[in-house]
């Protein structure tokens, strides 16, 4: 007699990678236990955590100078304190971890979160800009990612924008499935944390509306509309209240861009100069979105990954800790630089990754305890850099490569 044995359902996902994933779960968790209990580490993370319970235990206002002398008493030497400087609805996200009455628990859980949401954001960034080389494999992603000197500062810090650029990369990839409404979703969460999507969002936004994809667009503004009048709710003034907590942060806390870096190596002309060298970089960015804000997908791509870089020489503060977002524009022009020269590419590709990957680690252990932050020597040559790589093969991405498809 014959028997018919039932089918096995397949869920994308083989045994042996789920398992790889549970034990890579658990060491993470593990990790984090011993930094957390051994270092003093999750300014801003102690920011969101601190402005929700004050929001909604208290009915205090976040956004007031005593949240920031709090966390500046906390973290006295941590050079990546801010305050509560999110859109008030950004308070959503970290909402569950605000009851959790032990600080620690509460990092611990959230360094996982970000961790996971760095290997979940691995394939999204591959799918998203068409990484096609072998060699760029999800796994060589995702190691490169994972031991970023970059990524365990902004994980440490529990710095929410991992989060903001996981959800860039949803909704790029709800625009290839043609889920508009969700990439507008998408995109309205992301400027959660402005100061690292606002540019790509734009971009995004102007080449959806050239190319009939408005309702990604209307999408977004009803998600931010909606999320401003919840927050609302809780905090009638919360806006003006938001703006007055960015100029308190830029007036007082004095964070890390363009022009106060050059500043700080030339007093008394470096500020003129770094707003020259900004304003160069961004008068460049907004050409390359006149001319290709029409053109096919792969120079919006391509003008993608330039606006990202960009975002890093434009004089907005988000230089330092948040440098493991270059990666998606230095994973995509490697990816083309291999396409291009299928045997020099991959040399020039393997000098740059390992020259991004080991030299900042590099710095931290020679530097000692006495150098707080040495991620601050290569803010400007990484994006230079990858700015370079990406002009490098400009031409070839947007007419020979196409025409040769």
């Amino acid at each position: 007699m014959n028997t018919t044995s039932p089918l096995r359902r397949n869920y994308g996902i083989s045994p042996s990678l789920l398992g790889g994933l549970i034990l890579l779960l658990v060491c993470l968790v593990g990790l984090n236990i011993f930094v957390v209990a051994r270092t003093d580490f999750g300014a801003s993370f102690y920011s969101y955590w601190l402005s929700g319970r004050i929001l909604f235990a208290q009915g205090g206002n976040p956004y007031g100078a005593e949240l920031f002398e709090q966390v500046q008493g906390r973290y006295p030497d941590d050079p990546n304190i801010s305050g509560f400087t999110l859109p008030l609805y950004g308070i959503i996200l970290v909402l569950p971890f605000t009851f959790i009455n032990s600080f620690e628990v509460a990092l611990v859980i959230w360094m996982t979160l970000l961790e996971a949401a760095l290997v979940w954001m691995v394939p999204k960034i591959k799918q998203a800009l068409q990484i096609e080389n072998k060699s760029l494999s999800v796994f060589s992603i995702g190691m490169i990612l994972l031991l970023c000197y970059y990524s365990w500062m902004a994980i440490l810090d529990g710095d929410i924008g991992i989060l903001a650029v996981l959800m860039l990369m949803l909704g790029l990839n709800a625009i290839r499935d043609n889920d508009e409404e969700f990439a507008g979703i998408m995109l309205a969460f992301a400027l959660i944390k402005y100061n690292l999507t606002l540019l790509p969002v734009l971009w995004i936004c102007l080449w959806c509306l050239r190319h009939r994809y408005g309702t990604v667009v209307v999408w977004m503004l009803l998600t931010s509309g909606l999320l401003a009048l919840i927050a609302a709710l809780f905090m009638l003034n919360w806006v003006t209240e938001f703006l007055r907590s960015v100029v308190y942060y830029y007036k007082y806390l004095s964070p890390i861009y363009l022009s106060r870096m050059v500043e700080n190596w030339q007093p008394e002309l470096g500020g003129r100069i770094g707003w020259a060298i900004s304003g160069f970089f961004v008068l460049i960015m907004l050409i390359e979105w006149i001319i290709n804000s029409g053109g096919n997908i792969e120079s919006f791509e391509w003008v993608l990954a330039l606006t990202v870089t960009v975002g890093f020489l434009s004089g907005i503060p988000n230089i330092g800790k948040n440098l493991y977002a270059l990666w998606i524009p230095m994973v995509y022009a490697s990816d083309k630089m291999m396409l291009r020269w299928p045997r020099n590419g991959k040399v020039y590709t393997l000098v740059v990754s390992l020259l991004f990957l080991l030299l900042p680690w590099g710095l931290k252990i020679a530097a000692g305890p006495g150098w707080s932050n040495p991620a601050d020597v290569l803010n400007l040559i990484f994006p230079a850099i990858t700015f370079i790589l990406l002009y490098w093969n400009r031409w070839w991405i947007i007419n020979t490569f196409v025409d040769n498809l």
